[in-house]
């Protein structure tokens, strides 16, 4: 069975099945260690692996919402010139002009920094298509009047670090769903994890927790967030009709497994396909 099957795949299989035991996974920046992170070739490559690329936007001078993590064009295009001036001074077109796939393979070749426009336009040709939003520097009144013109509320996830941020989103875009990540060392994730579940996740549907290895893991991948703090946060947040999503930095099969094993049902990661690889096998093994 080919990888690129991707949930549908494991749906047909009848290992996952539909309601608690379904797996939805999120490819981080489209899956930046498959794909140019944040172009229309990474979001089409989640899209067809069943997941749900997150998009992180941002605007330039003339207020094009645009698709760019950093803040500047350095890292991920080939510009020669304003590598360093932060795209919020540059005009659409002048971000344009640079390639933002030939950096990461040949293949790639004549891809760009695309606008979220385009990402919209791209989904009402996917009408099952979802994709996350994280805002980096953009205005939340503009966004909201662009989810408005192509009606896509209902198939974008807000993700913020900040709960005041997503229940704003929320109030203004009616339909729209708001994800909290939370990052950093493993007593501040806990620490913000329970102050949310305190507020009831107020304005919030899905919470994600950054997962981070030991760095001094032998034979495999093994996280610093220990089991007893996951199964107590999936515990909490199913009670209060909350998604639990874990963003694993770096995963083996066995490690995912284990995940799984916790009841664990959301993800984020910057591999897709190989992710779908190993839920694959995970339940293809795992006596049902």
């Amino acid at each position: 069975m080919g990888v690129l099957c991707g949930i549908a795949a494991l749906l047909g299989m009848g290992a996952l099945g539909t309601g608690a035991n379904t797996v939805q996974f999120q490819a981080h920046r489209g899956g930046l260690k498959e794909v140019p992170e944040n172009t229309l070739a990474a979001y089409r490559h989640a899209w067809d692996l069943g997941a749900i690329p997150e998009v992180d936007i941002c605007a330039t001078a003339d207020n094009v919402i645009i698709c760019l993590h950093d803040d500047t064009l350095k890292r991920t295009t080939d510009a020669r010139t304003n590598q360093e001036i932060p795209v919020s001074r540059l005009t659409f077109e002048e971000i344009r002009q640079w390639d933002a796939g030939r950096w990461f393979d040949a293949k790639y070749a004549g891809e760009k920094v695309p606008s979220l426009e385009e990402v919209f336009q791209e989904m009402a040709r996917r009408k099952s298509a979802q994709i996350y939003l994280d805002l980096k520097n953009v205005s939340l009144d503009d966004l909201g009047v662009l989810i408005g013109k192509y009606r896509v509320a209902n198939r974008v996830i807000f993700s913020h670090n900040k709960a005041e941020s997503c229940r704003k989103m929320r109030e203004a875009v009616p339909g729209l769903r708001t994800m909290l990540w939370i990052g950093g060392e493993v007593p501040e994730i806990q620490e913000t994890f329970r102050k949310a579940a305190a507020d009831g996740f107020d304005g919030l549907n899905q919470v994600q927790l950054h997962l981070h290895t030991a760095p001094d893991a032998e034979g495999g991948v093994r996280y610093l967030m220990s089991e007893d703090f996951l199964r107590e946060a999936l515990m909490v947040a199913r009670e209060k009709n909350v998604d639990l999503e874990v963003l694993p930095f770096a995963f083996d099969c066995s490690s995912l497994s284990g995940l799984l094993n916790l009841g664990i049902r959301w993800y984020a990661t910057d591999e897709p396909e190989r992710f779908v690889s190993c839920v694959q096998e995970h339940f293809a093994t795992t006596p049902r």
